[in-house]
């Protein structure tokens, strides 16, 4: 058996399969979108740019839970609200690729752009990636149960000792 499987590899690399090269620039990722989700990661950003903190925090379940990139995860609307206001001065492009319903839960995948102009200290540019999970409340309205987004941007260097 070991050797059936040392030969599938030989032969894969024979043929020439292969990865692309880490840091590469991938092509977006081909998939279907539910008009309806995409309706609300729209709804979404346009709130989101107005500085409408209230808005988009109430397009979360009460228990929801956000995963920023180097921060710790954010539990539950109050707690959302707070950290997304912390974000004044943000502009955003969403851009799903990939979303579907099943049932009462949905998902939605895509990437996002976001400039930011802090109070203090200088302007920044961000690009990355998202998921949400998405469930269906007893009132027949859509709203984010966990969302996830990390960037494509690499780490700054270390400050020199």
């Amino acid at each position: 058996m070991t050797k059936q499987i040392f030969m599938t590899v030989v032969l894969a690399l024979a043929m020439g399969i292969s990865l692309p090269p880490y840091g590469a620039a991938q092509a977006p990722m081909p998939g279907k979108t539910d008009p309806a989700l995409t309706k609300l990661a729209k709804a979404w950003e346009t709130a989101f740019n107005a500085r409408d903190v209230a808005k988009v925090a109430a397009m979360y379940a009460d228990d929801a839970v956000v995963m920023p990139p180097n921060h710790e995860a954010v539990r539950g609307r109050a707690n959302i609200e707070a950290f997304f206001k912390e974000m004044e001065g943000a502009n955003l492009t969403l851009t799903p690729f990939e979303s579907a319903i099943s049932g009462s839960t949905a998902y939605e995948a895509g990437t996002y752009q976001m400039s930011m102009t802090p109070k203090t200290g200088q302007p920044t540019t961000d690009k990355g990636k998202y998921v949400v999970v998405l469930k269906r409340g007893s009132d027949g309205q859509w709203r984010l149960a966990f969302d996830i987004f990390n960037s494509d941007m690499p780490l700054p260097a270390p400050p020199k000792m």
